[in-house]
């Protein structure tokens, strides 16, 4: 067989694969998995085939040589949606599917985080403190302030660090309001448990997407 009638076999094969991952879809859903250049949005019910859709615009995109499986990056919320997700796309794409990032956005955020921690100070090897190491922490800081932690609880104060981070801010982004000694309390607090993170070598769960941002923000090179 002649090499020109090898890639015909191929690209016939290939053909045949994305036409066979279409079958049995709706318009709608034919129409999101055959998508190409702008963002998609899918907005659905449960039980309305989203992970279905999702699933075979992956191997869709395979199959019709748009995507190699190593720039494959499909995420979820939930680690049991991701395992549901990552076995779903194997049943359909097979080994392939080991090249792919197949997880939560927090997985997937430290995977990158723990390969470029150098870039952000850090090491590799860095801890991750889930919300009692944070609550810990933070009421240590009031006490060395010498603070009431009956007026100033240690959880609350973590509540409102936990939103300003998941709102992208850091300790120098956050102003108090003029004559609020709790927003003083919390941008001091704010500033030394930033700090206290980074000398135990350490990021917060909301850190690990916060600081993936800002990552790729500052660092085009690494984005």
């Amino acid at each position: 067989m002649t090499a020109a009638a090898e890639h015909t076999d191929h690209a016939a094969g290939a053909d045949s694969r994305a036409a066979e991952l279409l079958t049995g879809l709706n318009p709608r859903q034919r129409k999101a998995v055959i998508h190409t250049g702008s963002p998609l949005l899918i907005v659905a019910g449960a039980g309305s085939g989203k992970t279905t859709v999702l699933t075979r615009r992956i191997a869709y995109a395979l199959a019709t040589g748009r995507a190699h499986p190593g720039e494959v990056l499909a995420i979820t919320f939930t680690n049991k949606a991701a395992k549901e997700m990552a076995e779903r796309v194997s049943s359909i794409v097979g080994p392939a599917s080991r090249s792919m990032w197949v997880s939560t956005f927090h997985s997937s955020c430290v995977r990158i985080l723990r390969r470029e921690a150098k870039v952000l100070g850090m090491k590799s090897n860095f801890t991750i403190y889930d919300a009692q190491d944070a609550q810990r922490l933070v009421a240590q800081i009031l006490k060395e302030l010498g603070l009431d932690t009956k007026k100033y609880a240690p959880r609350a104060i973590l509540h409102r660090i936990s939103n300003l981070k998941n709102e992208l801010q850091t300790p120098d982004d956050f102003v108090p309001r003029p004559n609020n000694p709790t927003d003083e309390v919390l941008a001091d607090v704010f500033k030394r448990y930033t700090s206290r993170l980074r000398l135990a070598n350490a990021f917060d769960f909301d850190d690990l997407i916060a600081e993936t941002v800002h990552l790729f923000g500052a660092f085009p090179e690494v984005a």
